[in-house]
């Protein structure tokens, strides 16, 4: 098997002689780095991370929901006349991240960059709580207007909202 390597090996070198040969020769490894470059683009290498982030911002937004949720709801309850109150609050958007930028420019024009940092992950420079579309009270009081408005105002208030986009109604028993 090894006299067979080695006349392979010779044969090789010998056509690899003269001005063809080399260029045989380059053209044989640019080959072979362009189908090496093929198939890591075929086969990726799998990301944990990429799906741990989409997971972990899922995750941040439920418990971000949530957590607004439970605070308007203890909030509103303390108001007088309010009683018992039920809270939900859709959200409009996901979290938003922005990434640094690095910027270089020249003379005639300038290019934008991602600052990357060594794990091949991009700087975060922002990220920005998920936007509050509506909310919807149900409390033992939402059947009186003046507490209504008045729940309609403190909410509009504490998280920028319209009025048209807070509804509060009298909860059932």
């Amino acid at each position: 098997m090894k006299e067979t390597e080695g006349f392979s090996i010779r044969l090789f070198a010998e056509k690899c002689k003269g001005k063809q040969g080399r260029a045989r020769l380059a053209a044989a490894v640019g080959l072979l780095a362009m189908l090496l470059i093929l198939l890591s683009e075929l086969f990726p290498q799998p990301s944990a991370a990429g799906s741990t982030q989409k997971a972990k911002s899922t995750q941040s937004n439920t418990e971000y929901q949530a957590q607004l949720e439970e605070r308007l709801e203890r909030l509103i309850s303390h108001m007088s006349g309010a009683g018992k109150t039920t809270v939900m609050v859709t959200l409009g958007t996901g979290e938003e991240v922005i990434y640094a930028l690095d910027t270089q420019s020249g003379d005639l024009q300038s290019q934008q960059t991602h600052v990357l940092l060594e794990d091949g992950s991009a700087l975060t420079e922002t990220v920005c709580v998920p936007q509050v579309c509506g909310v919807a009270v149900l409390c033992e009081g939402g059947g009186d207007v003046r507490i209504a408005a008045r729940i309609t105002e403190l909410v509009s208030a504490l998280l920028d909202l319209p009025s048209n986009h807070i509804c509060v109604e009298q909860r059932k028993g």
